[in-house]
């Protein structure tokens, strides 16, 4: 890939959610964080991406780790996502995560990953070692095994 794609990443404001943008810094993408709570913080951050997106001219990802949407803001993301690219841009939609109370929007999107038997930041590694061109150092994959330990209360 000759463009350096960009990344919009939001994420939980735990060390799970935290973790995952630390994986993300060993990929050579540019990368915008962002960190939300949940409530109507993830809407707003998600609001905030949006319009920054909406005013550049470039492909981009916008990637959601650690939190789950509820039906209806995955049903008006994925609509806000296809206006804008109905609109010759180039954007694909990626969430990452492990809370079971997102299934509704799990089954309904296909953007929407989940998988309840990891944490996001094992979930968000194990993607960026097929998708991303993860430059992992040596240290990582005990860091994401101890995350994925703590974050599901494993021994």
């Amino acid at each position: 890939m000759n463009k350096r794609r960009t990344i919009y990443h939001l994420s939980h404001i735990d060390l799970d959610g935290y973790s995952c943008q630390m994986v993300m810094k060993y990929t050579p993408y540019h990368i915008h964080n962002f960190n939300a709570n949940y409530g109507a913080e993830v809407r707003q951050k998600l609001e905030m991406i949006l319009e920054k997106v909406s005013a550049k001219r470039e492909d981009c990802i916008i990637l959601i780790t650690d939190l789950n949407l509820t039906a209806d803001e995955s049903r008006w993301l994925s609509n806000e996502v296809h206006r804008l690219n109905d609109s010759h841009k180039n954007i694909k939609l990626i969430l990452l995560d492990h809370h079971g109370s997102g299934e509704d929007s799990a089954n309904k999107h296909a953007w929407y990953y989940l998988d309840t038997s990891r944490c996001a930041t094992k979930i968000t590694y194990d993607y960026a070692k097929e998708h991303f061109e993860l430059d992992e150092p040596q240290w990582m994959q005990k860091y994401v095994d101890v995350v994925n330990a703590v974050d599901l209360w494993k021994q």
